[in-house]
């Protein structure tokens, strides 16, 4: 069979186009692998790029963190009850400076060991990674600030670092405000003070801050007496016969307000509804001479109930030492000796036999009666006592910022 010249072209087209289809293929095979490197390229770039910024960033916030606890260090170690405390011993002096830090970090910031203005003490710990600077913060004239209470406002900065990233933070602390003490007791309401034998006695038994016995925000004539107790203090002398120091008018103190300030830093916490705790232990005052004269006490803790609207009954020769914190109602029954402030968003009540003594103060801030009940019971004005509640407390943060 012959085969024509058209049949032999178009048999010799069908031969090769196979061969053009397999090229045109390999080139898109060729192209797509390329793709797949580059893109596999720049996904690694990327991917370490991210790993970069990531590691930096981890940096940054331990770098942070560290500047942080720095300050935090600053704050715990200006208290005066501070295990390893650093103490102000030039308060009007501007060239006072406290550094914490090591020697070599401490003068990179300014530190020098031959100025007398200047302290410097190792940190308490050895985790992180900070220095801090501690000054007395000065208006443009150079004038020490201090806070409405008369608190020396100081600047902390603290510079933390982490590998090669750093962090600074300053913060303006301050001594915590003093809880106001209008006298040895403080009421809300009306009050009736029983017993020949209770005493509340607003002259300073530590000190020279006379406070009367008795301060109300309402009218004098609403704190009414049973039995003959005496209520003595800056208007009438103790010892007297009838005395009877009550103020009225007094200034409007929200209990709540300063329950609610101080038992978050509580080193115990109660929660029970009309609860009656016997013997309850957190601290024991040396008492005075007499229970007319002040205790004293070493320890200190903040005790803080809440009655969930209820009240607690302390019973069976309670004692402690620090803040006594309650958010209902307080009634005392038997022996009770407490060092430092009782603070009561309701009302307070002494019931039944057994010496009580408080020493420092009472502030009962409820609409309901704050009956304070006879039997040997003792209200002693103490400055020192309530000073000391403050004093052992976390210093203030005015104002705080990030530096860089």
């Amino acid at each position: 069979m012959k085969m024509t010249r058209q049949t032999a072209m178009k048999t010799k087209r069908w031969a090769q186009t196979p061969i053009n289809e397999h090229g045109i293929s390999l080139v898109v095979v060729i192209l797509i692998i390329s793709a797949l490197v580059l893109l596999g390229s720049t996904m690694a770039m990327m991917t370490a790029t991210d790993l970069n910024i990531s590691g930096n960033y981890k940096l940054s916030e331990q770098a942070f963190y560290a500047a942080e606890a720095g300050v935090e260090e600053a704050r715990a170690r200006m208290r005066s009850n501070a295990a390893n405390p650093i103490t102000d011993n030039h308060p009007t002096q501007t060239g006072w400076t406290a550094y914490i830090g090591s020697e070599t970090k401490a003068q990179g910031k300014g530190f020098s060991s031959g100025n007398a203005l200047h302290v410097r003490a190792a940190s308490i710990q050895s985790a992180l990674d900070y220095t801090v600077k501690i000054v007395h913060l000065t208006d443009g004239a150079g004038n020490i600030l201090t806070t409405s209470d008369g608190s020396i406002i100081y600047r902390v900065t603290s510079y933390g670092t982490a590998a090669n990233a750093s962090k600074t933070v300053e913060a303006e602390i301050a001594k915590p405000t003093p809880i106001p003490a209008p006298a040895a007791l403080y009421v809300k309401a009306p009050t009736t003070i029983q017993g020949t034998s209770t005493n509340v006695i607003g002259t300073d038994q530590c000190g020279g801050a006379n406070k009367p016995g008795v301060v109300t925000t309402l009218a004098a004539g609403t704190v009414t007496a049973t039995g003959g107790p005496s209520v003595c203090g800056v208007n009438a002398a103790c010892g007297t016969a009838g005395a009877w120091d009550v103020v009225g008018g007094g200034p409007d103190i929200n209990v709540q307000s300063l329950i609610n300030q101080y038992k978050g830093s509580a080193t115990h916490n109660y929660s029970e509804s009309a609860a009656t705790h016997t013997g309850m232990n957190w601290g024991t005052p040396t008492l005075g001479a007499t229970l007319q004269n002040a205790s004293s006490c070493s320890t200190f803790n903040i005790v803080h109930y809440n009655t969930l609207g209820t009240d607690i009954k302390l019973a069976g020769g309670t004692s402690g030492c620090g803040l006594l914190l309650v958010e209902g109602d307080l009634e005392v029954n038997g022996g009770f000796s407490w060092y430092g402030m009782v603070l009561v968003s309701g009302s307070v009540r002494y019931l039944g036999g057994g010496d009580k003594n408080v020493t420092g103060a009472i502030l009962a801030g409820s609409s309901m009666d704050a009956d304070l009940v006879g039997g040997n019971a003792n209200v002693v004005y103490c400055s020192s006592a309530i000073n000391n509640m403050t004093a052992n407390s976390p210093w203030r943060v005015l104002n705080w910022i990030e530096k860089n």
